[in-house]
């Protein structure tokens, strides 16, 4: 009897580790619109078309860019709950390092969605993705689903936003930040390695409180969107 429990055992074993595991790293470059913005031509010009998330296990890069106009990072890790902003913009060469009070503000500071699990699956660029409503009190808009994946190692990627209570990654979705509405969906996903160097900070950077960053980011926006 012992035999065969260990030998049932073994077959479980073999079995269980031959299932595939969540990718560890990779890239994913997502196109962005602006679907409540009218943009102009010098608007067209100037406003991020992609974003691009770079990740290793639990941690991860979000950066938005335009050229050599500006760039912003976001460097996050679910694992300590840790989160770093930077900015490169003309002279403005910045970072800063949010401690657990700065966090709490960000997060209070995005908007209050309602996220519904929806019975709604498929295949993204390779990945299985689930859908989700999402909605906001005394909305005027008509927003489109989200959609996540479980598939890639973050297990609540965006720990840090309004879309705090979804496992995984998202793959459509909503950002709603400095009075500027951007919708993003996947573009492309590549399997790599990241390399640790790719989350290093730059030297050229100064470090400012939380409070003058976003002050210093939504003078960005507010010129992008002018």
């Amino acid at each position: 009897m012992k035999k065969i429990f260990l030998f049932a055992f073994s077959i479980l074993l073999i079995l269980s580790s031959c299932q595939p595991g969540k990718v560890q790293q990779g890239e994913i470059t997502y196109k962005v619109t602006y679907p409540n913005s009218e943009i102009s031509g010098f608007m067209k010009a100037i406003l991020p078309e992609t974003m691009t998330i770079t990740f290793s296990g639990t941690k991860m890069k979000s950066t938005i860019s335009r050229g050599q106009i500006f760039s912003t990072d976001i460097i996050s890790d679910e694992a300590d709950q840790s989160l770093e902003m930077r900015l490169d913009f003309g002279d403005k060469l910045l970072y800063t390092v949010l401690n657990a009070g700065d966090v709490k503000n960000m997060m209070n500071s995005q908007p209050n969605y309602e996220i519904t699990a929806l019975n709604q699956s498929d295949s993204l660029f390779g990945m299985f993705a689930h859908s989700y409503s999402v909605s906001e009190a005394n909305d005027t808009i008509i927003r489109e689903n989200a959609w996540f994946t479980e598939d890639l190692a973050p297990l609540n990627a965006y720990w840090f936003t309004s879309y705090k209570s979804v496992k995984g990654m998202p793959l459509v979705f909503d950002i709603e930040r400095y009075g500027v509405m951007m919708h993003l969906e996947v573009l492309e996903f590549s399997q790599r390695e990241v390399l640790d160097a790719e989350f290093d900070r730059d030297g050229s950077l100064n470090e400012i409180p939380y409070n003058q960053f976003e002050v210093e980011v939504q003078e960005l926006f507010n010129n992008l969107m002018e």
